[in-house]
């Protein structure tokens, strides 16, 4: 990455040069953080595994109470790694929503990225939209955090036996009800269908689609700290040129910032000169 910034500022003074390999590194070594929500049996623990694939860290509590988020970090070889928080709250007794309401309301300013997850042959939506509406929803207003539906293990809507184990996607009727299922969701928890992914992680199915769908839906100083940590082979080259493209608008801003600070510094030495 330091080289690919080389090539692209050679034109610019050393001093310049330096604080965008600055900025590079601290946009590069950002640590995300993501909400990872829906029912016990969604397969959170299967899409982690097979976006992040690495060695998980001592379970810790994020906020007070007896269910509390948990927060796992993926230790990176070279980053700060990646936060990924189990939250509570999907089918638990509706007694607990008071306290889930307070635990979300501490939590959600440090989250980056809610991913939220379904299972693909799951009709009973009742509850995790009870849960979207009552916990999270009205803690949004207050926070621009991204929120993508994860439909989950696509490989088990009917008819199941039509999924396709040689080229591992839907066949013809499971694509049908697939993007039925899409539509449901978009229109009960009235979110775009752009804020819809459709996977079977065991499968390999749609992982590189969500990668680019998270790519997108983040902010461009946020964008590194998820695909630094994605395994490479779920990381498309559509993906890759997205990366760079918002990285390099990202440093051209703050080169632009630096360069306007310096005009207002030296528009206020020569109104002070003036003045004398």
């Amino acid at each position: 990455m330091s080289q690919w910034l080389d090539k692209q500022t050679r034109h610019l003074s050393a001093d310049y040069r330096q604080y965008l390999q600055d900025e590079l590194q601290t946009i590069v070594s950002y640590q995300a953080t993501i909400g990872v929500m829906g029912k016990s049996g969604t397969g959170k623990s299967s899409l982690c595994n097979a976006l992040f694939g690495q060695e998980e860290s001592a379970v810790s509590d994020v906020t007070g109470g007896t269910r509390s988020p948990q927060e796992i970090t993926l230790a990176s070889q070279a980053g700060r790694g990646i936060s990924l928080i189990d939250m509570p709250g999907i089918g638990e007794s509706l007694q607990r929503h008071e306290e889930y309401r307070e635990q979300y309301q501490a939590l959600l300013p440090k989250l980056d990225l809610i991913l939220w997850l379904i299972k693909a042959d799951d009709r009973a939506l009742s509850v995790d939209q009870q849960c979207y509406q009552e916990l999270l929803q009205p803690n949004l207003a207050n926070h621009s955090i991204p929120v993508l539906f994860v439909i989950s293990q696509a490989d088990k809507i009917e008819p199941c036996r039509e999924w396709n184990e040689q080229q591992h996607r839907p066949g013809p009727l499971q694509q049908e009800n697939l993007f039925l299922k899409q539509r449901v969701i978009a229109e009960s928890f009235n979110i775009p269908n752009s804020h819809i992914c459709v996977i079977a992680a065991a499968e390999n199915y749609g992982l590189p689609e969500l990668v680019e769908t998270i790519v997108r839906v983040l902010p461009h100083e946020r964008k590194w700290g998820v695909v630094r940590e994605t395994r490479p082979e779920q990381i498309s080259d559509t993906t890759w040129q997205l990366c760079l493209a918002c990285l390099w608008q990202l440093l051209r801003s703050r080169l632009g910032e630096l360069a306007r600070k310096g005009k207002e510094v030296m528009t206020d030495k020569l109104s002070t000169l003036w003045r004398r």
